[in-house]
């Protein structure tokens, strides 16, 4: 799976579990950040030869439980 692919993999999951759009942006080359209001909740780890064989990418479902777990100790959610 390229990495377009996986983010667009976890956009489409954010918006099935949380019912809210995720914004997109092409950032520089092996640069893959998840922000939750303006906060980094996720970010791509290893280095450039994890990298190269696709490791480092945040696991999709962590991240969705994340921001679950977010969501619901926020005051108004």
């Amino acid at each position: 799976m390229n990495n377009r692919a996986k983010v667009a993999g976890l956009a489409t999951l954010i918006r099935k579990r949380l019912g809210i759009e995720a914004e997109t942006v092409p950032g520089g080359i092996g640069q893959f950040e998840v922000l939750a209001d303006g906060r980094t909740v996720a970010v791509r780890g290893g280095n450039w030869f994890t990298r190269s064989f696709g490791a480092g990418y945040p696991d999709p479902e962590a991240v969705v439980d994340l921001l679950e777990r977010q969501r619901a100790r926020e005051p108004d959610a």
